[in-house]
């Protein structure tokens, strides 16, 4: 089997990724690859327990940091912490995201006000904080966020989470302008369907599983190792000459739209 190693270009030996959102799903697999590829990883996650097991499993280039990117005090001593233990972070993967679904409407202000703090403003915060350092070091580096089709493509039900993830995307881009004179690339991927612990529920619908499958073109959900590999592409110098750009992962699933609607994943 083809590993990181025998891939130019895919070594990050002396990299140093800080990973939010590491416990679960996309951040998870993308520990797990990043690890494999020779980076020391940060795995940063609200789920302490589920980072501290994580970091046992990769072994002594993982580090486990309990955070909550919600909250705004945290970002910066997390950093600081990894930076005592492991040194200025290079790579940064912007994973911790969570969804809501409901009409706008009848969407509460606090839980669409959380789905931006969340993904919109914690990528944000926790961008800032890791450029601050990186700059500070001298360093090239490579910031990754975790966006979704829905940054481009509207869904019925999905109000907040829309707007947080086009917010990604379009702050993925100013960043990427402003730092590509300083040598840092920022890139953002868009998932499609993709089987995490957010997802798994809502997918298992055999009326929402079936609406999917017929709408995407390789007839499958994606997992979350799909997501990773890309990951770990734009995070090496495989993509040296790649910023601001949005990679679509969602196995053609966005050539057709998305049926996506509230009914399906609200009904019982």
């Amino acid at each position: 089997m083809t590993t990181p190693h025998d891939l130019p270009g895919t070594d990050l030996s002396g990299s140093i990724a800080f990973i939010t959102g590491a416990a679960s799903g996309i951040g998870q697999a993308s520990a797990r690859l990043l690890a494999a590829a020779g980076a020391q990883v940060a795995l940063a996650d609200r789920d302490g327990d589920g980072a501290r097991t994580l970091a046992r499993e990769i072994g002594a280039r993982a580090l486990a940091i309990e955070l909550d990117v919600a909250e705004r005090g945290a970002i910066e001593p997390a950093l600081a912490a990894v930076e005592a233990q492991l040194g200025v972070p290079d790579i940064l993967v912007n994973s911790a995201g969570i969804g809501a679904c409901s009409a706008f409407w009848e969407t509460d202000p606090d839980e669409f006000e959380y789905v931006l703090r969340v993904n919109l403003t914690g990528t944000f915060l926790t961008a800032r904080a890791f450029t601050r350092r990186l700059l500070a070091s001298g360093r090239p580096g490579a910031i990754v966020n975790i966006a979704s089709t829905n940054a481009f493509i509207p869904a019925t039900g999905l109000a907040a989470y829309c707007a947080s993830k086009g917010g990604v995307l379009m702050f993925t881009r100013v960043a990427a302008m402003e730092l590509g004179s300083r040598g840092i690339r920022v890139n953002a991927i868009a998932p499609g369907s993709t089987l995490t612990g957010l997802t798994t529920m809502a997918f298992s619908r055999p009326q929402v599983e079936e609406a999917f499958l017929r709408h995407t073109p390789m007839g499958r959900f994606g997992q979350p190792e799909d997501i990773a590999r890309a990951v770990l592409y734009l995070a090496s110098p495989l993509s040296d000459w790649v910023t601001g750009h949005l990679l679509v992962v969602d196995g053609g699933q966005s050539l057709r739209g998305l049926p996506l609607y509230l009914e399906n994943l609200t009904s019982t």
